[in-house]
């Protein structure tokens, strides 16, 4: 009897260690969105930039990212493309950032205070410009997260908005 017991005890110690060896599919991300091939943060950022257009706009390095966007690049973030308007009488600002996995959160709530310095920015100063912040959105596509504020005039701020989403909808 002893022997049964010890040998159906070895045979389930066995079995465990077995089944610990078996791989398990990994379920797929709910952040596994990925661009089209050919398509680039930088490559959406410009497509938006030229075709709905910015005042005198310059590129955005690590520093200008991790001081006004608080997105500090060595941290949070695979890759990151972006341009602001160099002038104070423009709100235009076109990022896109592919956040790491467990950073999301962080570019996210990085680009919604940027869109808020903006809108407090303007909220007393130029009412179009103000207006176009007012528009301003947080656009997320799994790790991707864009930060969108741009038009030309008051009258097609709404219109320059949905084409530079349909842009960053087909990237994907």
């Amino acid at each position: 009897m002893r022997k049964t017991i010890a040998l159906f005890m070895t045979f389930m110690l066995s079995l465990g260690m077995l089944a610990g060896c078996g791989s398990k599919a990994e379920a797929p991300s709910v952040n596994s969105v990925t661009m089209e091939n050919g398509k680039t943060v930088q490559s959406v950022v410009d497509q938006i930039s030229e075709d709905v257009g910015m005042q005198m706009p310059a590129d955005i390095d690590d520093s200008v990212l991790k001081d006004i966007f608080y997105i500090d690049p060595s941290t949070d973030i695979e890759e990151y493309y972006g341009k602001m308007a160099m002038t104070i009488t423009s709100a235009d600002n076109i990022v896109a950032v592919k956040a790491k996995p467990d950073k999301k959160q962080v570019v996210v709530d990085g680009l919604n205070k940027r869109l808020e310095d903006v809108r407090a920015s303007f909220a007393q100063y130029l009412p179009d410009q103000s207006e176009k912040a007012k528009k301003g959105q947080v656009i997320e596509k799994g790790d991707y997260v864009f930060l969108l504020i741009l038009g030309q005039d008051v009258e097609n701020f709404e219109d320059d908005m949905a084409k530079a989403v349909k842009y960053i909808d087909e990237a994907f």
